[in-house]
């Protein structure tokens, strides 16, 4: 029985500390897509990302030129060569396809690699803005609204203040 009304007493207990802090919880939310497109590192990133991708995109291309010639070579000169030599070429090329398709592979997942490289120190500075100005206006959580399903009048929108702590214009 002392053991039952003990644990009715702390379960009382949580329960009414819970409701408690729960009053005095403080939210609010913020687009993460648009704070981080807003900053200027974020332009510098993706600034750095096109160059990376153009030099993807011309290796890619002059595999394909190479491939094309020899294909067209093999087309223009296979009723000239012997059995030898015709499937000599023609591993040559399956060799090359091949290793385009590798090439093309290993190119989007640089891609990504370096996309991740590049965004995540604009990340990084984009939430440190964001648990410094939510600790400066005492706030206790920061949700993405991206994934908010309900937002409260009183819910605070922390996106201009973050903005304003990184120096963007609006």
């Amino acid at each position: 029985m002392k053991t039952t009304l003990k644990l009715v007493l702390v379960v009382t207990l949580v329960a009414l500390c819970s409701a408690i802090s729960a009053q005095n919880l403080k939210l609010a939310y913020i687009n993460m897509q648009e704070l981080i497109v807003s900053m200027p590192d974020y332009d510098s990133a993706m600034v750095e990302l096109q160059k990376y991708e153009k030099e993807l995109t011309e290796f890619l291309e002059e595999m394909q030129v190479e491939w094309n010639r020899l294909a067209e070579n093999y087309q223009k000169n296979q009723a000239n060569w012997n059995d030898l030599v015709k499937q000599a070429r023609n591993d040559e090329l399956l060799t090359m396809q091949q290793r385009i398709q590798t090439s093309q592979q290993q190119a989007e997942e640089n891609y990504q690699m370096e996309y991740n490289k590049l965004l995540q120190p604009v990340i990084d500075k984009a939430n440190k803005a964001i648990e410094d100005v939510a600790k400066a206006q005492g706030i206790n959580g920061v949700i993405n609204d991206q994934m908010l399903i309900y937002k409260d009048a009183n819910m605070i929108n922390l996106l201009p203040a973050v903005q304003k702590h990184l120096g963007i214009a609006r």
